[in-house]
């Protein structure tokens, strides 16, 4: 270790094992990667946290107080989440609060499927106060098909409903 630094090493195949009431890894360096959990062997190798007892809704957290967090795979890989329901809440009054961008090539997706679900909304688009937008390129479709199309509007108004083409002679 460098003067008033601590190293910990055990051979290549050797564990190092920490136990105690709490473990806490507190940096007091103002530095990118002040801590850093790092593989750097094999590729066989992985990280892993694990919470095998606690049982709250925090089991496991991971906070940024004052910057973001970031979650970054290889280009060929996935980033996996699952667990009993999956909710992505922004606290940010901000266009865009929640964004699913693709941006890499043309033959990328999104896709949002529902394999199991047999109710009327099982896949929902709601905005409970403002509108819902729904634009294609103007060379493409907006293709909506299934057992019935029921377009409905909650408003007693001229034109409630109202299907238009504005782009030119021929439409």
């Amino acid at each position: 270790a460098t003067a008033g630094g601590v190293d910990v090493d055990a051979a290549a195949t050797k564990d190092i094992n920490i136990s105690g009431g709490q473990i806490a890894l507190v940096s007091k360096d103002d530095d990118a990667s002040a801590i850093s959990l790092t593989t750097n062997v094999g590729t066989s190798e992985t990280i892993v946290v694990t919470n095998t007892k606690g049982e709250g809704e925090g089991a496991i957290t991971l906070t940024s107080t004052a910057g973001g967090i970031d979650m970054n795979a290889a280009a060929a890989k996935d980033i996996h989440i699952e667990g009993g329901q999956v909710a992505l809440v922004s606290k940010d009054d901000a266009p865009s609060a929640i964004s699913l961008t693709a941006n890499v090539g043309a033959a990328e997706t999104i896709v949002v499927t529902n394999t199991k679900g047999t109710t009327a909304n099982a896949i929902t688009l709601e905005a409970t106060v403002g509108g819902i937008n729904i634009d294609a390129g103007d060379d493409d479709d907006i293709d909506i098909s299934g057992g019935q199309v029921l377009l409905s509007s909650k408003q007693n108004t001229a034109n409630a409903i109202k299907l238009t083409t504005n782009n030119g002679s021929d439409e």
